[in-house]
């Protein structure tokens, strides 16, 4: 596949260094020369400076043969554009277009006939999904569903008291799951991520994702001694009400839970209460103790540190700590903050880039690979997939299946059935596939689901 990304900023980076990873053809565009140069010392693909709009740099960059353009540049207008120009002059087949403006995602724009975009992608309402499944599904630091919701992939970091710490993947399974069919699918140790082999023993301050169905979610957690909330009745304190924050809000309006927004600017603070309907809004400093003492923090469920700055998310969010708030989520830009929150205590955090390369990847389509995203810190990623008849892995017994080392089937899905396989499982012609693989081991996935000579 030939894929065009415009635009080399830290959505642009991290989606081409994905899909250049995975033995696609990729090519860079950005007006910025050094931004390019750090792109082509990462990774293997072709750049081409220039404004990403313009036909002539869409041509010199090969728009003619590319089967699909990502516009993830940081204007909005030149991302559409770029889009129309794709599509008009050279018949891109699949065009993805990163827009964060709110009144351009009007679906009377966009259509083949209008705006030809085949999907949008806003970050902010991407990050405000993510936050929002985090409050809605406190006991866990990440949960995504996959095949239409039937399947979940619960994050959990592991305390020192939880029955994961110390027990190996088989005393997990037995002995911890019981009658829950779950697998753990994906490891974090000494921060690097991995697909688990079968001699591993998970320990406290270790983190795991854990594939069950959706049914089964609650009970799992249970299992875990992660209980739940009930929705409805929280008070939620969120400092920061930009376009984020003002998201977020607004949904967690819509399930009914109470909320709270400090927010520095009056001006944006009137328009926060203009626009949000049963919010209380204030005007105030996110880490003015005081201020968060009169405003009683130390009575919330959650805490949500959502303004504009890294470094206020994480003091806001210590303070919240210290108050002991049963759940603090913080919202992180910077990828080397990222790494630190966990160090310093803050185990939910929300990374704006991640949750849109991740949407993105989603709508980028690979043979029977209906689907991606990534999970952890990006290196180890999702794959939803259709098995065909005369695919290689069709029929045989998962232990007899040559997957590549590091991957992993977390769930298969027949009609409406899940199955949480285990080593004697066969999949059968046209189960959806749920797989957890580490990056480079993605194209010898592909190869599994690849429809043979014989089918036809």
């Amino acid at each position: 596949m030939k894929a065009l990304v415009l635009g080399a900023g830290e959505v642009g980076y991290h989606i081409a260094l994905r899909l250049a990873r995975e033995g696609n053809e990729v090519v860079v565009v950005d007006q910025d020369a050094a931004r390019l140069a750090l792109v082509e010392e990462a990774m293997d693909v072709a750049t081409v400076c220039g404004r990403a709009s313009l036909p002539s740099v869409l041509e010199r960059a090969g728009a003619a043969d590319a089967d699909l353009l990502i516009a993830a540049t940081a204007n909005d207008e030149v991302n559409m554009l770029a889009c129309q120009v794709a599509h008009s002059l050279f018949r891109v087949p699949l065009k993805i277009a990163r827009v964060r403006e709110a009144d351009y995602h009007d679906e009377r724009l966009i259509g083949r006939d209008d705006l030809p975009i085949d999907h949008i992608i806003s970050p902010e309402a991407e990050a405000a999904r993510a936050i929002v499944r985090r409050v809605q599904i406190s006991a866990a630091s990440d949960m995504q569903s996959f095949a239409n919701g039937r399947v979940m992939l619960i994050g959990i970091p592991i305390a020192p008291k939880s029955p994961l710490a110390g027990a190996s993947l088989a005393e997990v399974q037995s002995e911890v799951f019981g009658d829950v069919r779950a697998l753990v699918v994906a490891h974090e140790h000494h921060h690097r991520w991995q697909v688990p082999r079968s001699d591993v023993t998970l320990l406290a301050g270790d983190s795991v994702y854990l594939s069950v169905a959706a049914p089964d979610a609650q009970r799992l957690l249970a299992r875990l001694g992660l209980s739940e909330r009930a929705t409805g009745a929280r008070n939620v304190f969120q400092v920061g009400g930009g376009r984020i924050g003002f998201e977020t809000a607004r949904r967690l309006e819509e399930l009914g839970y109470r909320v709270k927004v400090i927010e520095q600017s009056r001006e944006r603070a009137e328009w926060l209460a203009e626009h949000l309907q049963k919010s209380t809004i204030i005007v105030g400093d996110a880490i003015n103790k005081r201020l968060l003492e009169e405003e009683c923090i130390d009575a919330s469920s959650d805490f949500l540190a959502l303004t504009n700055d890294d470094e206020t998310n994480i003091l806001a969010s210590l303070i919240a700590k210290r108050y002991r708030v049963p759940h603090v989520v913080t919202l992180i830009n910077r990828t080397l903050y990222n790494e630190m929150a966990r160090e310093i205590g803050l185990d939910v955090t929300i990374c704006p880039r991640l949750t849109t390369v991740s949407s993105i990847l989603r709508h980028v389509r690979r043979g029977r690979i209906l689907g991606a995203a990534p999970i952890g810190d990006g290196t180890v990623e999702v794959l939803e997939a259709e098995a065909l008849e005369t695919a290689l892995l069709v029929g045989k017994p998962l232990r007899d299946v040559r997957f590549p080392e590091q991957a992993i089937v977390a769930a298969i899905v027949r009609e409406e059935e899940v199955i949480i396989p285990d080593g004697n499982t066969r999949i059968e012609p046209h189960d959806d596939v749920v797989l957890v693989a580490r990056s480079e081991a993605i194209r010898q996935l592909e190869r599994l689901f690849e429809v043979q000579l014989e089918f036809f």
